[in-house]
């Protein structure tokens, strides 16, 4: 049976500009091919459902038959649809060349911004330990004196616990001079990060919450590190 002249009529006119006249036999064609069960006239219903229209009104009873035997999904047009994109809040940033603590800054700002907040808890506490150790202490008490290194290694050569780390950062407050008080403040403030992270880390049941997070104002502990690098000659 051919196809009913008046659906290749409505379907040239209604789908001008979005298929050309010549492809609508051809893509009828391929869709009665995948359902060969169909007519031509059922099978042109499917390409018209794809544009949101339909010619049903032209079938016979022949056709109406044969396109109830069959399930057909309708075929709806995708059209480009702009991603949707996560922002991504910053509350980590520090002004530094060294590469690695960018990675970990960024990470640390992706995983809070997707809601991965025990690990973003636990990075924090990481970009602590390191920023203190490397630079603060290690600028401020080069290793090449045993004395100095006494602050920041074991005698395995391994850095300390960062509880450790913190304690003698904090006993040696007061050679930072006029600084003394903003090594305590960094030193109080690191400590929540310390202790916390340890209990998420080792704990199977304890997951760190966004409040958790945002009640610790990481992103004000940076600051006050970077103000404290500023001053070590």
């Amino acid at each position: 049976m051919e196809l009913d002249s008046r659906i290749s009529k409505f379907l040239k006119e209604k789908l001008k500009g979005k298929m050309s006249e010549k492809s609508i036999p051809s893509a009828i064609s391929r869709i009665r091919g995948k359902h060969p069960a169909l007519t031509l006239n059922a099978s042109a219903e499917i390409l018209a459902r794809k544009y949101d229209l339909s010619v049903q009104k032209f079938f016979n009873q022949k056709d109406r038959d044969v396109f109830k035997s069959i399930e057909i999904e309708k075929v709806r047009i995708t059209s480009k649809e702009r991603k949707s994109v996560r922002r991504i809040s910053v509350i980590a940033h520090y002004n530094s060349n060294d590469p690695m603590l960018k990675k970990h800054l960024d990470e640390i700002n992706i995983t809070y911004s997707n809601g991965c907040y025990t690990s973003t808890f636990i990075l924090c506490r990481k970009v602590l330990e390191n920023l203190i150790i490397r630079h603060i202490l290690i600028k401020k008490y080069p290793p090449n004196l045993e004395e100095n290194r006494k602050k920041y290694l074991d005698e395995n050569g391994r850095f300390l616990f960062f509880s450790k780390i913190l304690s003698n950062f904090r006993d040696a407050s007061t050679e930072f001079l006029h600084n003394k008080k903003l090594v305590e403040r960094i030193a109080n403030l690191a400590e929540g990060f310390a202790d916390d992270a340890n209990d998420m880390t080792h704990s199977w049941y304890h997951i760190a919450k966004k409040n958790e997070i945002d009640a610790k104002d990481f992103q004000q502990i940076l600051d006050l590190i970077a103000d404290l690098e500023k001053s070590i000659v």
